[in-house]
């Protein structure tokens, strides 16, 4: 059964523009429908209340109380609707969230957590690119990035960074490998990997250790860390890399630590400009990256 009793909406509808027009024919001009159709609505409407509404003369027409009780109503009730719909137009629509980082962050870091976010956020569709270009969040083709940095990396005055966590960084190999490292000067003994994204990844790591790089006769370079990773996986050396993008490999035991990790002044940081800093999505972004930075 019907919640509401009431006459067909379209005869609602063609009765407002004649009462507020007092005219049949200007109602109809408005409505783009011919005289009669207008006066077959009408008295449609009329039989459905069981009253008169409008009295016909030949200047137009005039209300009875019957009908000037529910033109009132009909005014009340059509303004509300276009103050409704109004509102409705004028909230922005939900956009999706364009969010990048380096393929290797991605792949081994964000990724495993995004279904996370999706459970918790369903309502913000999020898009993955990867990049490291700052230049694309002052362009407006992304939303946010999450950067590989270190401490002392200046960012431009329009993009604010927040830190994530520092990450530790180490050398990684196979188990087999790893049982050939009595002292840590036998790393420079092997293969070292490198990737071109941080060429100075192993330097940094060797200074904190207080140790010099002796001359290294065997060496790999990799555009991408995944692949560097994967190399070392397959015993062709030494990698060095960020513990947080070796997780999983090391719970699997296709690579181990053999002399931890340590702090190299490597940070991960979301950035993104400043004028977008009460975007809600965003905000919603940057809780729920440093929840999971800390867990």
């Amino acid at each position: 059964m019907p919640k509401y009793q009431l006459p067909p909406l379209n005869s609602i509808r063609m009765f407002e523009a004649v009462a507020r027009n007092s005219s049949f024919s200007v109602a109809a001009d408005e409505l783009c429908v011919t005289h009669s159709a207008v006066s077959h609505q009408i008295k449609q409407l009329e039989a459905w209340v069981g009253k008169k509404l409008l009295i016909r003369h030949a200047h137009g027409a005039t209300l009875t109380m019957e009908g000037q009780a529910l033109f009132s109503s009909c005014v009340q009730l059509f303004n509300g609707l276009d103050q409704c719909l109004e509102q409705i137009r004028q909230q922005p629509t939900q956009q999706s969230l364009t969010l990048a980082a380096p393929s290797s962050f991605m792949a081994h870091w964000l990724i495993p957590k995004l279904e996370n976010f999706e459970a918790q956020y369903a309502e913000i569709p999020i898009k993955l690119m990867t990049s490291n270009d700052l230049k694309l969040l002052e362009k407006g083709q992304i939303n946010a990035l999450i950067l590989s940095h270190t401490q002392l990396d200046q960012f431009p005055e329009n993009i604010q960074n927040i830190t994530l966590f520092q990450d530790q960084v180490g050398p990684v190999c196979t188990p087999q490998r790893a049982l050939k490292l009595q002292r840590i000067f036998d790393i420079f003994q092997h293969t070292l990997l490198h990737t071109q994204s941080n060429q100075q990844a192993w330097q940094l790591w060797a200074t904190q250790h207080q140790l010099d790089i002796p001359q290294i006769k065997q060496q790999r370079h990799f555009e991408h860390l995944n692949l560097m990773i994967e190399a070392a996986a397959s015993d062709l050396g030494i990698a060095i890399a960020p513990q947080s993008l070796v997780e999983k490999e090391l719970l699997s035991g296709r690579l181990v630590a053999p002399f931890g990790f340590i702090e190299c002044g490597l940070l991960f940081s979301l950035c993104y400009l400043k004028k977008s800093i009460k975007d809600k999505n965003i905000q919603i972004l940057q809780k729920w990256l440093i929840t999971q930075s800390a867990t």
